[in-house]
Parts: structure tokens; C-alpha cells; sequence
């Protein structure tokens, strides 16, 4: 019953041939799915790897087929077993239920969801190897694919030139490589090897003398999370507005979340495509600017 954070589990989520945006669909009753196959995944595998694939199969006539499956390298079941595991209150053997709990509702609730929005779901196992859950939907393509954001935003084009940053990076040859980059897009980098550095090198300038910061994650002494939270704690003016973004090879959804958790205004993915840094930064001071103009 340990949590996944503390497993040796690897947790993925991948997307696949999605040209559409926006679905119609019962958010909460998928939802509902995807955490009872999570939860039975994380319970039955103690290594390896958990992962989540979402994939657009196809359309026909406005409405797109889906397909959600979460796969694991946990214990896996027996053929036998697969026969009946949608059942209510079904689990595989006595000593399934005193070591890992539940009522063995979890699948049988899984099935009935699946079933009411029309879909079907497929299992797929082998005892030691792990398991695979598969749900195929058919869902109707919604006819406005513009939600977001109904402002209309005039991204400003964003240049490096004369930009004053703060770059936090411990690999020289990532450094390397940022500083060529920016310096011969115009920018004047400042470059430190840790978070601790990071924050000291801030608080010696003026305020409002950096117009933005790059900070990598992985780093000694102090962190990228740490130092970030050590800028925007500090009292002085700038150290609230100051953009600062994340320098990670971690790309996943929930670690761009959790950067923006930490106090981060964005996340780059390493290996950095400064082309599309350029367009982001472009989008991100746009829209600060307008949020300024409306307060």
C-alpha cells in the first residue's frame, strides 16, 4: 500500500495522433476510470513502470474514437481469473484481499462506467509480467475547439536582445551551450553553478536588473525548486515579478506543474529549442502585459 513516490516505479502519461483539441464527454465518470485503473496499477506493482497512453484512433462523422490505457509491470493475473475479474467482489484469492485490501468493486465499477457511455474495455495479462487496460470511446468533436481564451491576445515578438538574464546551470557543457546561444542572440548572461549562488548573485544587483532568470532543477547545494522559493521570499520589490523558468529534461505534464507549483513562471524542456523558448517567452510577457493593463 505504499505510495508510488515511494516505489521503484516509473510513472508515464504519452499522447499520441491528437488533432483535436476538445471533446464532448462525462469529464467525471472518465475521470472516475482512470483512477480506479490507476489505483489498481500503483496497488499491484511494486517495480518497474506504470503508464498511461491516451491515442485518437479515429474520426468519423464529427465523432472521434479514443483510447485510454494504463499499463504496469506488476504481478499480473491468471487467464482464469481475467474470465470473471469484472465481477462485483471479485478478487484473485484469500490472500489478494489480506495484503492489498479493497472490496473488489473497483473493476466492476470500472466496467459499468465504460458501458453507460458506450464504450468497452479490454484487459489484457500475464501472471509476473503485469497488466494492460485498454478503453475505447466514442466521443462527439466539439464544434468549438477556441476555449481557453476568448481575449484576443496579440503575441508581441520576443527578442533576447539587450536581455539581462540570470542563468543557474551546474553542467558547463548546458551552460555552454545556453551562453553561446543567447550571446549571439544579443542577451548579456550572467551564469552560476548552483541555486545558493543563484540567490546571492540576485540579491547583490539592483532590483529590476535581471528581466528574467533560467533556473535548472537539478543542482548542488541548492536546487533549482529551493532557490526559486529562496528568490520569491525575499523582501524587495522584484523578487514577486521576476519571471523565472525551469531548465529540466523532465518533460511531463505533472513536472511542469509542479515548477509552477515551486514558484516558476514556466518550464524548458532540455534539450532546449531556443526557437520555441523565443515564441514562449513572446506569449508569456504578452499576456502578462494585458493582465497588467486590467488590474
Amino acid at each position: 500500500k505504499e505510495p508510488i513516490e515511494k516505489k521503484d516505479v516509473m510513472f508515464k502519461i504519452e499522447y499520441f495522433d491528437f488533432d483535436v483539441k476538445y471533446f464532448v464527454g462525462d469529464e467525471l465518470r472518465i475521470m472516475q476510470i482512470l483512477v480506479n485503473l490507476l489505483s489498481n496499477a500503483s496497488k499491484f506493482t511494486e517495480k518497474g513502470e506504470i503508464k498511461v497512453t491516451f491515442r485518437q484512433m479515429y474520426k468519423e462523422d464529427q465523432v472521434a474514437n479514443i483510447m485510454m490505457r494504463v499499463h504496469d509491470t506488476g504481478k499480473g493475473m491468471s487467464r482464469e481469473f481475467l474470465s470473471h475479474i469484472f465481477r462485483p467482489f471479485e478478487q484473485e484469492g484469500v490472500e489478494i484481499s489480506k495484503k492489498y485490501g479493497g472490496s473488489g468493486l473497483g473493476m466492476a465499477i470500472t466496467d459499468q462506467l465504460v458501458k453507460l457511455m458506450g464504450g468497452e474495455i479490454v484487459v489484457d495479462s500475464l501472471e509476473g509480467k503485469g497488466s494492460d487496460f485498454t478503453v475505447f470511446l466514442n466521443l462527439p468533436i466539439s464544434t468549438n475547439q477556441q476555449y481557453e481564451d476568448k481575449k484576443e491576445v496579440v503575441v508581441e515578438e520576443f527578442s533576447f536582445d539587450q536581455k539581462r538574464i540570470l542563468l543557474a546551470e551546474d553542467n558547463d557543457i548546458n551552460a555552454e551551450i545556453c551562453l553561446s546561444v543567447l550571446n549571439a542572440k544579443g542577451a548579456f548572461v550572467e551564469r552560476v553553478e548552483n541555486g545558493q549562488v543563484a540567490v546571492e548573485t540576485f540579491k547583490k544587483h539592483a532590483e529590476h536588473y535581471y528581466d528574467l532568470i533560467l533556473m535548472d532543477i537539478q543542482m548542488p547545494e541548492m536546487n533549482g525548486y529551493e532557490a526559486t522559493q529562496a528568490i520569491r521570499s525575499l523582501n524587495r520589490e522584484d523578487s514577486q515579478s521576476i519571471p523565472i523558468f525551469a531548465l529540466s529534461a523532465d518533460a511531463y505534464v505533472e513536472n511542469k506543474r509542479y515548477s509552477k507549483k515551486m514558484g516558476m513562471n514556466g518550464h524548458f524542456s532540455k534539450p532546449i529549442d531556443f526557437n520555441e523558448m523565443e515564441k514562449e517567452l513572446g506569449q508569456f510577457f504578452s499576456r502578462r502585459d494585458i493582465d497588467e493593463k486590467n488590474i
